[in-house]
């Protein structure tokens, strides 16, 4: 066991937690301006297809992040039109969303490559090894600095004051002339524009293209986080961390034939290590400590 909690393991640890974390930063800033985000598998979807489609066609791995981070905003602002302005109920139409966006991926590689499975793969060459090494440690060192500075935000400035007003005394807001959806609206986007990062991360850094399912659930893992941290983002950062050491442990475990007392586990229930630790984070948070306490309210208030 020692062998596999190595360094190693902690920079894959780190790689893995990339698209977890950003998710999580995104769906915790929408939902403490009182919308829920369950959208938030949808939208890493479009943003990795959308960054692998742009690699694609431009070749530059920058671009590609770029487009991930458009069409996640404009996908999360989408969702926004439905939910706070089309009154949909919140969990309904993340749902729809989510269902919508894992459905249209393969039609959009079919019509664009000729296959639903995927894009081609993204082949940078040799000479761009050294810039696409640098490219994610530049998006790895922004994700974790992404909490503290969501929490400072949050904290302390003027927008993260109105944030967090949208999401507990909505009426405050109306009386003092600002618009309550206009404030969810911008961190609904937000959300976005972060979550459509994450997805990228999966097709444009840490693999050499966009494959159906490559998400994997880590939208819902990222929701999960943030409600075990109760809505507290640096907690919750370091819950995705440990999501995706679980995630780095078990892939290692898989090619050692790993063993309890003699009895040789199963590949699939190492694989669905990390699931069951998200299930198990949710099933025993208890209580409403730190939850918005409009959130999820149909037409906003």
């Amino acid at each position: 066991m020692n062998s596999i909690f190595d360094f190693e393991w902690l920079m894959s640890s780190l790689r893995l937690a990339l698209p977890i974390l950003l998710a999580a930063m995104g769906g915790l800033i929408c939902e403490k301006s009182g919308v829920v985000n369950i959208a938030l598998e949808g939208l890493m979807v479009i943003g990795a297809l959308a960054g692998a489609v742009a690699v694609v066609a431009t070749g530059s791995q920058p671009l590609g992040l770029c487009a991930a981070v458009i069409a996640g905003s404009i996908g999360a602002g989408i969702y926004g039109i439905f939910v706070l302005h089309g009154r949909a109920q919140q969990v309904v139409a993340g749902a729809a969303f989510n269902m919508l966006a894992i459905g249209v991926a393969p039609y959009v590689t079919k019509a664009l490559y000729g296959i639903s499975g995927g894009t081609p793969n993204l082949d940078f060459g040799v000479h761009n090894a050294q810039s696409a090494q640098l490219l994610l440690n530049i998006v790895m060192a922004f994700a974790l600095t992404c909490p503290i500075l969501i929490w400072w935000i949050l904290g302390q400035s003027k927008y993260g004051l109105l944030v967090r007003f949208a999401g507990e005394e909505p009426g405050a807001l109306e009386s003092a002339g600002v618009s309550t959806a206009l404030v969810r609206t911008g961190a609904v986007i937000a959300s976005g524009a972060l979550a459509g990062l994450g997805g990228a991360t999966l097709s444009v850094l840490l693999s050499s293209s966009f494959a159906r399912g490559m998400t994997g659930g880590r939208g819902f893992m990222a929701l999960a986080a943030v409600i075990f941290a109760g809505w507290r983002p640096v907690t919750a950062a370091i819950v995705c961390l440990v999501f995706a050491g679980v995630d780095a442990a078990q892939i290692r475990l898989q090619g050692t034939g790993y063993a309890v007392m003699g009895v040789e586990v199963p590949a699939q229930l190492l694989q669905a290590m990390p699931y069951l630790l998200t299930l198990i984070a949710v099933a025993i948070r208890s209580g409403r400590t730190g939850v918005p306490k409009y959130l999820g309210r149909e037409g906003g208030f």
